[in-house]
């Protein structure tokens, strides 16, 4: 049976490191960072056949990438997943119910607890994982030299020759089953007749069982285990029948769980995870899990000649005894006379080589050293991996995800120096890795728009030299290396770790950009290039741009693509840059934060800390995944910022947004908490409604903040003021729009007399008209082409000629069009025409552009260089992986 390892990304600026076991039937993914989808898509790796998947934390390092993968899975059609994680990982996914609804997708969950055991926390007919959880031991990160506990300490931990075998009776503690308890459901049901009753005044076991609940709404598809917490082995349910049925949402866009089809239960809040369980949710002090993956036992070769001398000839028999079977001949007893013979295969079957064994340690500081150590000590779970001459297994590849100074401190060096001379380890420690681009694709593409204008499309942040290289660390095993992206490692046959043998043909970026030569480009975009920036010259002379209300205002579009990431894109994401004041950032889809390390980098001169302590307000517009699955992780992030920032960070969006955040934030800290470090203050968008005078101040939306979350609504009006003020503004409104769940534009008016209009999600709608007279900008979605009129109007979105409109109605100075469809990898026909006398200059938004309000004319102008760009770009299978999941 062949399966391998492979790295799917790596620790970089915009991934964190996760780990694909391959088997021709199966795949297992090892912790779900942020990108972890687009990684699959740049790599040309399928998530196809995952059948399971092991996170080691339960933080936005390693779980970000877990909502959006969970929704792929579901809309590509993939019916069933096991997931395995430290205790809160039944939190952590309950806390995403608003908007990871999927009626299609069995999710079976299986918390590990703080007490390790002998039992597997995963089984099936190809892997065996065994898990270890790892406290930190506060104090001990502040004085690495001194000697821990006896049974931790390296010195102490001596590998065992010719152990016994590990037993597997003795009585151990299991982990949390996270699937509904028949026992459970009365009492969660009974509750719920309550008018009075408020999850978050659960504790113990009543809050596990309400967690159960809510994952058994999110996911109805998800099987009731037997009482004895097994699994039955039983496929999906049915699809069920009469009131009980819920509607089944589209494949093509997020699932509206707050207006339609929502479950009940689904907008009460979370109880709040305990800390002896979850840890501290302070950044890195909480538990990790450290993995052991078993491999099958293969069989070995079968002997024909041993087959042959048994009476064995050659037949269906032979089949059999290779499954494994015993058979019987008949054959002569030497005197003439036939007798049956049994023959099973050990008789004429080689034995076959040991299993092999992958193990993954994830030790995020030096105080988690000392309980990684323990493990290992003689009575530790895993101490039997330092077995010499082991009858069991063989580990073969160690991966070692190591905090800062981890891989440096003399206990860990000596810790891995305990392995076999023959076991590989692949390192991910940010001082010792060079940060190469991740996403080559889109790389390439700015790369070769650079040559259009390099101010509007500047090259991304990355380096090719680490800080350290490993070489230079003394006392690290012979067989350690970098953690690259592609690296794969043979578990059987067994084969040394080898790079990806595609990653030269992936990687255009990097050769290109290192090369002394200029990049060569078809003539067809060299000509359009130059006739572009013929017309950019010839039309500045008819228009001064220093007229131009908020002329350096810069727009930095981060992400521009919609529902899923694509080969070019990420999804939403738009960052404003009010020179002198700060930023606010447009909502956050996932991948945000990497997209602003890319853009901004790490060196003192253009720092992205800097750009955190400076951003003012985020805008969440509504609780699709695409436009906030990376705010926790963007929040988590300024969590660790070295100075405090001078001023708040001002978060407005609804209520289901503030909900999440609040339920997540018992898991790690987010800034919500008074107490915190760089704190985050909240702002109904609701209540900041530019109609909030009149009858539209009482909707829905508005009367949901005022009962049933009225923190939402603390202080707001001088919280509106202060961050009015701090960004020199005139006012920030909203405007509720049309969308398939709660959704807000907004209008941003400065002082200095210009104003940007953002559509978020919507239909065409005159409301945004209205509040957006005689803007400077508006940055509207503009989701199809316009041949998909109809499709864009039943997902409530708008298409490129619809937002045209929009701005020619709103009296707009330009119009800034995002928000593009994953069935169009590159971009959808424009359909622009010439600017027009009082039309708006229209333009179409890319990834990490720069575009000052000042140049709007100028992208205008560069629309059909930048088709021409994309026509000359060869397609390849990135295009076949998005259309087979069409969403949105």
């Amino acid at each position: 049976m062949l399966w391998n390892t492979s790295v799917l990304s790596t620790l970089s600026s915009d991934t964190e490191p996760s780990v694909v076991v391959t088997f021709d039937s199966a795949k297992y993914l090892f912790n779900v960072g942020e990108n972890t989808t687009r990684s699959y898509l740049q790599s040309r790796q399928t998530w196809r056949k995952t059948k399971a998947l092991f996170v080691t934390s339960i933080s936005t390092q390693r779980t970000s990438g877990l909502p959006g993968l969970l929704m792929t899975f579901a809309d590509s059609g993939q019916s069933k997943v096991h997931i395995a994680g430290p205790s809160g990982l039944l939190h952590l996914i309950a806390s995403m119910r608003r908007y990871t609804y999927r009626e299609n997708l069995d999710v079976t969950l299986s918390e590990i607890p703080l007490v390790p055991g002998d039992r597997p926390v995963y089984k099936d007919e190809n892997i065996v994982v065994h898990a270890f959880p790892i406290s930190p031991l506060h104090g001990s990160s502040d004085t690495p030299e001194h000697p821990v506990q006896p049974d931790g300490h390296p010195s102490t931990l001596k590998r065992k020759r010719n152990g016994s075998p590990e037993s597997h009776d003795r009585p151990t503690k299991r982990g949390t089953r996270v699937t509904m308890s028949p026992e459970s459901s009365p009492s969660i049901s009974e509750l719920m007749a309550r008018s009075d009753f408020d999850p978050i005044s659960l504790s113990g076991e009543m809050a596990q069982a309400w967690r159960r609940h809510i994952v058994k709404l999110m996911f109805p598809s998800t099987l009731v285990p037997l009482s004895s917490g097994e699994n039955s082995g039983q496929g999906p349910k049915g699809k069920r029948k009469g009131k009980d049925r819920a509607v089944q949402p589209s494949a093509d866009e997020p699932p509206n769980t707050t207006h339609i089809c929502q479950p009940p239960g689904l907008r009460r809040s979370l109880p709040c995870p305990e800390r002896s369980l979850v840890g501290t949710p302070e950044t890195f002090m909480r538990p990790t899990v450290a993995y052991a993956i078993h491999g099958p036992r293969v069989r070995g070769k079968f002997d024909a000649q041993k087959a042959e001398a048994l009476g064995l000839k050659h037949g269906p028999l032979r089949a059999m005894l290779t499954r494994g079977q015993s058979v019987t001949v008949k054959v002569d007893d030497g005197h003439g006379n036939m007798i049956d013979r049994e023959i099973k295969p050990a008789d004429c079957i080689a034995e076959g080589p040991l299993p092999g064994v992958v193990l993954l340690f994830d030790t995020p500081t030096l105080a988690h050293i000392p309980g990684l150590l323990a493990g290992f000590a003689d009575d530790g779970p895993f101490a039997k991996y330092w077995q010499i001459d082991s009858k069991d297994h063989v580990v073969r590849v160690v991966y070692h995800l190591c905090g800062d100074d981890v891989l440096e401190d003399e206990r860990y060096k000596i810790f891995m120096n305990q392995f076999g001379p023959d076991v590989h380890h692949l390192v991910a420690s940010r001082r010792h890795l060079s940060d190469p681009v991740t996403f080559t694709s889109a790389a390439y593409c700015q790369l070769r728009l650079n040559q259009l204008d390099s101010n509007i499309f500047p090259l991304p942040k990355f380096s090719m030299n680490a800080e350290r290289p490993l070489r230079d660390v003394a006392g690290l095993p012979v067989n350690t290396r970098p953690m690259h992206a592609g690296l794969s490692v043979g578990l059987h046959p067994p084969r040394p770790p080898a790079e990806n043998e595609n990653n030269d043909e992936l990687d255009l970026f990097h050769p290109a950009v290192r090369s002394d030569r200029p990049l060569p480009l078809p003539d067809s975009t060299l000509a359009s290039f130059a006739e572009a920036q013929a017309a950019v010259q010839l039309s500045s002379k008819g228009y001064d741009v220093e007229t131009i209300p908020g002329k350096d205002v810069v727009v930095c579009t981060l992400g521009t693509g919609s529902a899923i990431p694509s080969k070019f894109r990420n999804v939403s994401g738009t960052l404003i840059h009010i020179p002198k004041h700060g930023y606010v950032l447009l909502d956050a889809g996932e991948g945000t934060w990497g997209q602003l390390v890319r853009k901004y980098g790490t060196d003192p001169s253009s720092d992205v800390w800097q750009v955190l302590r400076d951003l003012k307000c985020i805008f969440i517009s509504h609780i699709h995944g695409d436009h906030h699955i990376g705010l926790s992780k963007l929040l988590a992030m300024r969590q660790r910022l070295d100075l405090p920032a001078d001023d708040p960070l001002y978060l407005v969006a609804n209520h289901t947004v503030f909900q999440y955040l609040r339920d997540f934030e018992g898991l790690e800290t987010l800034g919500l908490r008074a107490d915190c470090r760089n704190p985050v203050v909240t702002i109904s968008a609701e209540s900041i409604h530019w109609l909030r005078n009149g009858p539209q101040s009482r909707s829905v939306g508005f009367m949901c903040d005022v009962i049933a979350f009225p923190w939402c609504l603390s202080g707001n009006c001088r919280s509106m003021a202060a961050l009015c003020t701090s960004l020199g503004l005139q006012s920030m409104t909203t405007v509720d729009v049309e969308h398939r769940t709660i959704c807000h534009g907004l209008i941003i008016k400065h002082a200095d007399d210009w104003s940007i209009v953002y559509s978020a999600d919507t239909v065409p709608v005159n409301r945004l008209v209205q509040a957006g007279q005689n803007a400077t900008l508006l940055i509207h979605e503009a989701t199809m082409a316009d041949e998909e009129a109809e499709k864009a109007r039943a997902k409530m979105h708008s298409t490129v000629s619809q937002a045209v409109d929009i701005g020619k109605q709103m009296n707009a100075y330009s119009t800034l069009l995002t928000h593009f469809s994953a069935r169009y990898p590159a971009m959808p026909q424009s359909m622009l025409t010439k600017h027009g006398d009082g039309d708006p200059f229209v333009a179409l938004a890319f990834d990490h552009a720069n575009i000052r309000i000042g140049d709007m004319p100028k992208m205008h102008a560069y629309t059909a260089a930048i088709e021409q760009n994309f026509t000359d770009l060869e397609e390849d299978d990135a295009r076949t992986q998005v259309a087979e999941v069409d969403i949105t």
